[in-house]
């Protein structure tokens, strides 16, 4: 009886793990903080110069939102599963601001994670979650490169761990 026991028992583990399977399900609402930030700032006079911000009160509300779909992905086993993400200022009564995915063959608003990683845009700010790191990394181009020369926008890179809040 063992010999046949094991036999089967290998048989359908290797099915069971051959089996593609969703990635784990991530929806819900973040806090994002902010630890460090850096930029480049207008300095005495007009020269623009390495800086770095104060970030105390620096933190967001991440809300992602399963969108009832996954996709196929070549690097995992797990089917992706897809969201859309809201971002705001902690503390703001302003709605959500969409943030714009970048993964081919999805709706402009959609953004695909299958290892918690997530990349989004919202304007000429870029969003990096890892909500299995529990960090986050945001990105602001700012004015520095604007045409018109007088705007004066703060380019900025800032980073902080995240927790969620429900």
């Amino acid at each position: 009886m063992k010999r046949l026991v094991i036999p089967v028992w290998l048989c359908l583990a290797t099915a069971a793990s051959a089996e593609k399977k969703d990635a784990p399900d991530l929806s819900g609402s973040y806090l994002c903080k902010a630890t460090a930030s850096s930029g480049i700032a207008i300095g005495n006079g007009k020269e623009w110069r390495a800086t770095t911000f104060d970030v105390s009160n620096e933190a967001y509300i991440v809300k992602l939102t399963d969108a009832k779909h996954t996709i196929e992905n070549a690097f995992t086993a797990s089917k992706v599963r897809v969201y859309t993400v809201g971002v705001k200022k902690f503390g703001s009564k302003e709605e959500f601001e969409d943030c714009y995915g970048h993964d081919k063959g999805l709706d402009l608003m959609e953004v695909a994670s299958f290892d918690g990683d997530m990349r989004c845009t919202f304007m000429s700010t870029h969003y990096w979650f890892n909500f299995n790191l529990m960090r986050f990394q945001t990105m602001f181009w700012g004015g520095y490169m604007d045409t018109r020369g007088d705007n004066r926008d703060t380019p900025y890179i800032s980073i902080g761990k995240c927790e969620k809040i429900d």
